[in-house]
């Protein structure tokens, strides 16, 4: 195991040479071995925190930076960096304190001078602030709780201090003067709009501290909030849910720890191997939340719990409940009666009127007994749940009451609709599909709709369907002829349902050939007469969201403009029980949900022995897929997308990322997605999304971004956000189309600005570019070598070339590929390097490489050939070299010391030795052009001629390079433009000279 000193050391080489990771690695290993005494942790949190100031990491920065000043108080190294990450954090009240401290420690400090000066206005500005934040808030607090003043006067001071306790300051003034007991008295108040306005204060108190978070918790009594809960309004209820959210994200650490589930995510993709993140909570944060739980469990099948109360509840359960990403409350909630109350509220029928519920409250339930399931791993837990559910089943079928028998289907229905292997576990108890079917075929029309429901659901599986098939048509086929238009469309989506079970496999119809676009038409019918309620239009859309798998359906559906407006208008309605259908249609339109690819030779082997293999219906080809997609576009889908995308559901909004994706890839539409706010939503989309669905949403943007003006497309802050999605699309896991369109988009993005260059170096984006530079496939490298040429402009770009590297050793080689787009990108890269005098000095090591270019045949290659050329003219320029002789062909002297002198004293005794003798002359004239014939090739060999330029490859092939200079400068040899180059030891003492300047930079000083 290596010493602490010696990692130490090495972390210190590191930082010398700008590789900040691999110092920040070393660091944290020396501090890891935990044999250091103080005084060596204090330096080397000292120098970590260095490392993370460099890679943008200020939190960390502070954190670091603090642990070396408990070691080692008032260390001016720590907290000058301190001050300054604090100061990147936009801290400036804590980083004008460092800057104080360190001004009284080291007066004659220039650089903390210039931050103290910079930061001692602001501070003074706040300070002005901050006396008028305290009386603003003095004044509505005397307001907002006088019983005097009027009504309004107070709601309206109420809803200023909303607005005042967003921020950290106005909130620890509200907290000061003691407003937390008179709010929490408030929501014992029987007016809705003082218990709205003062829950919505004590969430922006606890939202941005744990401190006060845990102050509202141990003044507000719970139960008297949830009490409120259970009897409030839709507003009321919201409010007072938003809180308890709230609290349980601060309080009890839910947003730490999602992030930390994130992190860990992240990681694990890279291939680190991290402990899983796991939610801690102390005493009073575990009691808190059992107590919550518990009574949210209670208020679930409570008859004195108002129904959109109930909702509430349940939403919070949803939302909180799960070991993954909640409090961990899925085995303790396994053992409440927590499964046979969301039993008890799936199976209520409104009709009925023995439990208040509302149209979404089946849904919830639903949900919830999918998520306790999905959550629980051991199949002892998975049995536990199963046995109540057929325990509870079993009492229902137990009695004689019809009633009885109505609500047990109308559970199996809800748990078809959520845990689907416990509600075909269920449907399968002897008895149960015969109940269904004589339900079906009664004479009450409400037991006809929920024995319909229940057949509709089981038949969402397609092993399922085949055996529902031959008894379910023809109950189905009796129902469509009802003549209740509810019990008509619900059979009608049950018909559409098993037609469309083979999916898009044309050789594999479960029903005569016509059959399902007669259905398809019967749909239709009913979504262009606007006549139809909601749920009629929403029932007809679920059926077309089966059929279109047919593209014949898909055909005559995108040619009828009346039943696309009305499947479009359905999506301006938040129900999300049409949201799911509208873009389940939408998605088989545009045929962008993901296929399988068939391997020809498997299909072939798979017909040999007698298998079934799956058939492409010829109208899903691709020139008709474009045409729908076309006409989609002109119909306004775009405007339905984004109405759509208002969404929590993340499944479906990554169905709404594919049907973008699938209108990006046309290149004649970006311009009219951008005109109506796809752009916009595409951002929003980035977020509260599954993975696939966040690349899907990259995708889209960076198709937009490839061929429009980022002007016009990104319009002010939005150019800065598309950034880092993009930059996204270049990780080694995506596709190679996705890695190509992301470099050209960032190519586009880099030339409008030095703002955006820097947007894309903070966000890693140049590492990745670099990585795509040595990809395999041409046309990858070609595009990471375009961007690279813009990002090059940026001097934060040029730093990092400056360094030492072989950067420039390698835009050179790929200036001298045989890919002539590749050697121009390389090419108009090192030109728009050569404005950059170190620069032009390594280029100078290159030089011969370069002059090799400028010699280059065929006029396909002239551009290649201006770029080198003007890179030699403003080397020439900048005096790195001149022509040694006006009468010679281009011969260029390489000019390696400051001094010109010395130059020409070197020229004139090369001259002299030249006059000596003719004869010797000739030899070693005739030697040097044998010398440099053989450097010329071996220059030549170097350039690749396999177009497939392996990453693995550059050291071997940067390796070259370094060769050819060196053999280049041994012995001081005349190069073949008869010129003369600087001995390598006047090289190293510049490089030396230049080390010690380096050196001097009291912000980079490692210790």
């Amino acid at each position: 195991m290596a010493e602490p000193e010696s990692l130490k050391e090495e972390g210190n080489k590191y930082f010398r040479s700008g590789q900040y990771e691999d110092a920040l690695r070393c660091y944290t290993q020396a501090l890891e071995l935990g044999s250091l005494n103080d005084s060596e942790k204090a330096i080397i949190f000292k120098n970590r925190s260095a490392c993370r100031l460099k890679l943008n990491d200020h939190e960390a920065a502070v954190s670091d930076a603090s642990a070396c000043l408990e070691l080692a108080p008032n260390d001016p190294k720590a907290l000058f960096r301190r001050c300054q990450a604090l100061d990147a954090l936009g801290r400036v009240e804590e980083a004008y304190r460092d800057a104080v401290t360190l001004l009284k420690i080291d007066p004659k400090n220039n650089a903390v001078q210039t931050i103290f000066n910079r930061l001692n206005p602001l501070v003074q500005e706040r300070l002005q602030k901050q006396n008028s934040l305290t009386n603003k808030v003095s004044q509505m607090v005397s307001l907002a709780f006088d019983l005097s003043v009027s009504k309004d006067k107070r709601l309206q001071a109420l809803n200023n201090l909303i607005v005042l306790a967003r921020e950290d300051a106005g909130a620890e003034l509200i907290c000061h003067k003691g407003c937390i007991n008179q709010l929490a008295a408030l929501v014992r108040e029987k007016d809705a709009d003082f218990i709205i306005a003062a829950t919505r204060i004590l969430a922006s108190l606890a939202k941005t501290s744990k401190q006060r978070a845990a102050t509202v918790v141990n003044t507000l009594d719970l139960n008297l909030l949830l009490l409120v809960l259970g009897q409030a309004s839709a507003e009321v209820g919201r409010s007072i849910t938003h809180l308890l959210q709230t609290i349980l994200n601060v309080y009890v650490g839910l947003e730490e720890y999602q992030a930390a589930l994130k992190h860990y995510e992240q990681e694990r993709k890279k291939g680190e191997r991290l402990r899983y993140p796991q939610l801690s909570l102390n005493e009073e944060q575990q009691r808190y939340v059992d107590q919550l739980m518990n009574h949210l469990v209670r208020m679930i099948d409570s008859g004195k719990v108002t129904a959109e109360g109930r909702d509430f509840a349940m939403e919070l359960l949803m939302k909180n409940i799960t070991m993954k990403k909640g409090v961990g409350w899925t085995l303790k909630f396994l053992d409440t009666t927590g499964i046979e109350g969301l039993l008890t509220v799936a199976g209520t029928q409104k009709q009925f009127k023995s439990l208040a519920v509302t149209d979404h409250s089946r849904m919830h339930a639903s949900v919830i007994l999918s998520t306790v399931y999905e959550d629980l791993i051991a199949d002892k837990h998975r049995e536990k749940f199963k046995e109540k559910c057929t325990n509870f089943l079993k009492e229902l079928f137990g009695d004689e009451i019809i009633e009885s028998k109505i609500e047990a289907i109308e559970v199996i229905s809800s748990l078809l609709q959520g845990p689907y292997e416990v509600g075909n576990m269920l449907l399968g108890i002897e008895g149960v599909v015969q109940i269904m079917f004589t339900l079906a075929n009664s004479d009450n029309i409400h037991y006809q709709r929920v024995a319909v429901e229940a057949i509709v659901n089981s038949a969402s599986k397609k092993n399922q369907c085949s055996g529902v098939l031959k008894d379910a048509v023809p109950i189905l086929k009796k129902l469509y002829q009802s003549a209740d238009e509810s019990i008509k469309v619900r059979a009608l989506v049950g018909l559409c349902k098993l037609g469309s079970y083979s999916g898009g496999d044309v050789s594999e119809q479960p029903f005569a050939d016509g059959s399902t676009l007669k259905l398809a038409r019967i749909c239709r019918k009913f979504l262009v007469n606007t006549s139809k309620d909601c749920d009629l239009r929403r029932w007809a859309t679920e059926g077309l969201a089966y059929l279109t798998l047919d593209a014949d359906v898909k055909e005559e559906l995108v040619d009828d403009a009346a039943a696309l407006n009305s499947i479009f208008d359905l999506a301006k309605n938040p129900d999300y029980k049409m949201t799911y259908a509208c873009i389940t249609t939408l998605v088989n339109l545009t045929n962008s949900y993901d296929k399988q690819e068939i391997i020809p030779e498997m299909a072939e082997l798979a017909r040999f022995a007698k298998q079934h293999v799956p058939e492409e219906h010829p109208k899903d080809k691709h020139e008709f897929v474009v045409q729908r997609i076309h006409k989609l576009a002109q119909a306004g889908v775009t405007n339905a997308l984004v109405c759509l995308s208002g969404t929590e559901s993340c499944n479906s909004r990554e169905l709404i990322c594919r049907v973008f994706l699938a209108l990006a890839t046309e290149q004649s539409l970006r311009g009219l997605m951008v005109q109506q706010g796809a752009v916009k939503v595409l951002l929003q989309l980035l977020e509260n999304n599954t993975d696939t669905g966040a690349v899907l949403a990259a995708h889209s943007l960076a198709k937009i971004a490839v061929t429009m003006d980022p002007n016009t497309a990104f319009p002010g802050q939005r150019v800065y956000e598309v950034v880092r999605p993009l930059i996204s699309l270049l990780h080694h896991d995506r596709s190679g189309l996705q890695n190509f369109e992301a470099l050209l988009a960032l190519t586009n993005l880099s030339s409008v600005s030095e703002n955006i260059r820097n947007c894309i170096l903070e966000n890693n984006g140049l590492q990745s570019i670099e990585q795509l530079m040595f990809e395999e496939h041409e046309m990858i490298r070609r595009a990471a070598t375009e961007c690279m040429s813009n990002m090059v402009m940026s001097p934060k770009v040029q730093e990092l070339f400056e360094r030492d590297n072989d950067r420039v050793k390698v835009l050179v080689l790929f200036a001298g590929e045989e890919d002539l787009e590749l050697m121009q990108a390389a090419a108009g890269a090192l030109a728009n390097m050569s404005t950059n005098h170190k620069l032009c000095h390594k280029i100078t090591q290159v030089l011969e490489i370069l002059m090799a270019l400028t010699r280059l045949d065929g006029e396909e290659r002239a551009g290649v050939r201006e770029y080198a050329q003007a890179a030699l003219d403003k080397a020439v320029e900048l005096e790195l070299i001149r022509p040694y002789d006006a009468n010679a062909d281009a011969g260029i002297i390489f000019k390696r010391a400051p001094d010109v002198k010395q130059m020409e004293d070197i020229v004139e005794a090369a001259e002299g030795e030249q006059k000596e003798s003719d004869s010797e002359d000739e030899k070693a004239k005739a030697q040097t052009n044998t010398d440099n014939q053989k450097a010329h090739e071996k220059i030549t060999d170097s350039c690749p001629k396999d177009k497939d330029f392996k990453q693995r490859d550059v050291t071997n092939e940067t390796g070259l390079l370094s060769n050819v200079g060196e053999e280049l400068v041994e012995g001081e040899k005349i190069s073949k433009c008869d010129g003369v180059l600087l001995s390598e030891q006047e090289e190293v003492k510049r490089d030396t000279s230049e080390q010690e300047e380096r050196k001097c930079d009291t912000k980079e000083e490692i210790s």
